[in-house]
């Protein structure tokens, strides 16, 4: 994963005015990587990396922030990029703690450790992110999304379900819903196969959650009816965009349907069939039997 901010979409013309000429020059480094220019930022990072150091322009926010997207851009050594990340991490944390700046080399760095093999530094990294420090909630609700699919690389679902919740909610407060489908999608996909009557909704999960000895790490279940909310929520968006000959979003609704026994989500599937460019999902709708408990819809 890598991430890095767009500067100029935050800020207005009246305050781009107000900033230095070495921060406006960021903007356009930002600007030049969002577009995929690669080969012309890694030029101008040189330049304004040696600007952020110079004494007329000298600039240690700036510096940081330089060297994070050089490290992502590939400016640097690869065997260079988790130090650089590492410094531009502890460099924003003493200028500008719970910053925007300061979660996004948070996030990068993390996902630098997970993509090395390296889940447990990858989850302490991730661990600094939080509402306390003040970071922004958009930031903090992605880091929630990674640590969820962390968790469920090592085999704890039950920590994965609650962190992808969480991070839904948190989208969902943002009005982010894309972000918020992403978090849900992955969520249901993980529920539909351990739901049980018996299992706590993921409020009470969330509001009991404490640390917890991983020695001591219980059955992952999923309550049916947090299951089906999912599902329902999840129709709302996907259902809007039916187009593409592969769409595993869909498949997954249908799953829901069928596991769920829910009568409400498999009218509402039946009823965009005729607008649904997978032709496999179609098929699976109009084989769907919620009688059926042996039959595999997917």
């Amino acid at each position: 994963m890598a991430l890095s901010l767009d500067f100029a979409g935050q800020l207005e013309s009246e305050e781009i005015l107000k900033l230095s000429p070495l921060r406006r020059d960021i903007l356009r480094l930002s600007r030049s990587i969002s577009e995929g220019d690669i080969a012309f930022a890694i030029g101008l990072s040189e330049e304004l990396l040696e600007r952020s150091r110079g004494s007329g322009e000298r600039d240690i926010e700036a510096e940081a922030r330089i060297r994070l997207d050089r490290a992502l851009i590939g400016a640097v050594e690869e065997s260079q990029v988790g130090a650089e990340l590492r410094w531009s991490a502890e460099r924003l944390s003493s200028i500008h703690p719970g910053s925007s700046g300061h979660a996004l080399a948070l996030l990068n760095l993390a996902g630098w450790h997970a993509s090395s093999g390296e889940s447990m530094m990858a989850l302490a990294i991730h661990s600094e992110i939080t509402p306390i420090a003040g970071h922004p909630n958009d930031l903090i609700a992605l880091s929630r999304l990674e640590v969820g699919r962390l968790h469920l690389g090592l085999g704890d679902d039950e920590s994965a379900l609650r962190h992808l919740w969480s991070s839904a909610s948190r989208f969902e407060s943002e009005g982010m819903k894309g972000e918020e489908a992403i978090a849900l999608l992955e969520w249901l996909d993980i529920a539909l196969d351990i739901l049980s009557p018996e299992a706590r909704t993921m409020d009470e999960v969330i509001r009991d959650a404490a640390p917890r000895d991983p020695k001591k790490r219980t059955s992952a279940m999923a309550h049916p009816e947090d299951a089906l909310t999912v599902a329902l929520r999840l129709a709302e968006t996907i259902l809007e965009d039916l187009s593409g000959s592969e769409r595993p979003d869909l498949g997954l609704l249908v799953d829901a349907a069928f596991c769920l026994r829910s009568e409400p989500l498999a009218q509402l599937l039946a009823s965009k069939c005729a607008d649904i460019e997978d032709n496999e999902v179609v098929k699976w709708i109009q084989e769907l039997n919620l009688n059926d408990s042996e039959s595999d819809q997917s």
